[in-house]
């Protein structure tokens, strides 16, 4: 996918200082993410919060649209790293319900904060490149779903691991809204369930 020019960094970072100065962009934007819808986030309380000059932002990205989109790739990139560490690391021996227990629980513990993953998929709904951008990486996490459960012994034919790999991302994606809203004991009671309900879902491959 090329995203909209208006969604492209105008420059990447190639010194350390100038690096620095996109990190703290990006954790600035997540922050007030968490306390801010996407709407109420501008470039200038960005620049303010990362202690970087308004000019120097605008060095990077051209607009706030921009960082929303960086953030949103590094969300998906964490997820990506994930199934890394899960690919390399499952056998047989292991099996599928631990397997997947551990995914879901990775997923869920990554580092972009559940409010700010809310917040991001809000954005989803508002921009068509994000949308695109979403879509396209749905469709490649259900294909490592689907051969995940493939490797783990499951009877399906390689178009229903497809097919189900992509229903189970969605309920995944589904439940962060819920959790996000949810606080302490309650968060944790919703994610169980949410929990146990996934491994279910897997259950129907293996059965």
């Amino acid at each position: 996918m090329t995203p909209s020019p208006t969604l492209v960094r105008r420059r990447l970072p190639a010194q350390e200082r100038s690096k620095q100065r996109v990190e703290r962009i990006l954790l600035a934007a997540s922050t007030l993410l968490t306390t801010s819808s996407v709407d109420k986030l501008t470039t200038r309380r960005i620049s303010e919060l990362a202690d970087v000059n308004i000019a120097t932002l605008y060095q990077f990205f051209p607009n706030k649209e921009a960082i929303i989109f960086a953030l949103y790739q590094r969300w998906l990139n964490e997820m990506d790293e994930v199934f890394d560490r899960m690919e390399m690391k499952q056998s047989r021996q292991m099996g599928w319900r631990a397997l997947f227990g551990k995914i879901f629980d990775a997923l869920n513990q990554i580092q972009t904060e559940l409010i700010v993953r809310d917040r991001l998929l809000k954005a989803m709904g508002m921009n068509e490149d994000l949308r695109q951008l979403d879509l396209d990486h749905s469709i490649v996490l259900a294909k490592r779903l689907a051969r995940l459960m493939a490797n783990q012994g499951s009877h399906l034919s390689e178009y229903e691991l497809q097919e189900h790999g992509t229903l189970i991302f969605h309920f995944e994606r589904a439940l962060v809204t819920p959790l996000a809203n949810a606080k302490g004991n309650d968060q944790e009671v919703l994610y169980k369930k949410g929990r146990d309900f996934l491994l279910e879902m897997i259950s129907l491959a293996f059965r």
